[in-house]
């Protein structure tokens, strides 16, 4: 009968007594990709501009007469294009590199001048302006990633290309001979240092969007202006500050775009 009695079991529960419970089957575990920034990169960008600019300059011998320019302050905005490139490396959170710049710029702006006679003493009224044609960085690169978020600042060096005009039409007797005040332009580009701030974002693998502000100093550098008949040497000295702000996008490629940890 006991014989009879395990024969006749359903299958299933012989299985479980000579076999045990079934294996518990595990999935493996997700992939987790992670965003790597090192590699080089280009792009381009565009924004706005904000320059200030103080000008002193020396009396200048006009006829037997010394006319001297009165110091003058003026300020320039405008817009700005361009194009970057530069190479990142990460270590662990950390992302350091280097970045070069230009930009095509139309920051202008004008404000009333003037000369005095050192012999009659009249007022001779101007108006001075300025345009800031191109500018660029080369800058050093430091931030702090969050996956595809990186938070940076850099410094380095700037330059600026500047362009002067001083026209004038005031009119004045100088031992009954009337005079007309001299036309003056200049041209010069400018090197000082430069510092910024950033934040850039990858939405793709190897494109990624950034905002950025830039601070660039240049010290005082002297200009020699000459008049529109080239008889007449105007010596100045000039201080300059831009401001920039600009939004840009980035190409990236490299030996690591992206990483996957498991």
């Amino acid at each position: 009968m006991i014989a009879l009695a395990a024969a006749l079991k359903p299958a299933g529960a012989a299985e479980v007594d000579l076999y045990g419970p079934p294996p518990v089957l595990y999935a493996p575990s997700p992939a987790v990709v992670f965003f790597n920034w090192t590699g080089f990169y280009f792009g381009a960008h565009g924004g706005g501009g904000w320059s200030h600019k103080t000008e002193t300059g020396t009396g200048f011998n006009f006829f037997g007469d010394t006319l001297t320019p009165a110091q003058f302050s003026v300020d320039a905005n405008g817009w700005l294009a361009g194009g970057q490139i530069g190479a990142m490396y990460q270590v662990g959170s950390w992302v350091f590199g280097a970045e070069a710049d230009a930009s095509g710029s139309n920051l202008t702006g004008s404000s009333a001048c003037s000369y005095t006679s050192s012999t009659v003493g009249a007022v001779l009224a101007a108006n001075c302006s300025v345009k800031v044609s191109g500018l660029g960085t080369i800058a050093g690169r430091m931030g702090y990633a969050i996956d595809r978020l990186l938070v940076y600042g850099k410094a380095g060096g700037g330059w600026a290309n500047d362009q002067y005009k001083a026209p004038s039409t005031a009119t004045y007797t100088l031992n009954g001979l009337p005079l007309v005040a001299p036309t003056f332009g200049g041209n010069e580009t400018r090197w000082g240092w430069m510092v910024g701030a950033g934040v850039e974002y990858a939405f793709y693998d190897n494109w990624s969007a950034k905002i950025e502000y830039n601070y660039l100093g240049f010290r005082h550098t002297s200009l020699i202006f000459t008049d529109n008949t080239g008889q007449f040497f105007l010596n100045s000295d000039i201080q300059q500050q831009i401001q920039v702000v600009k939004a840009g996008l980035n190409y990236r490629w490299g030996w690591a775009p992206v990483g996957i940890r498991y």
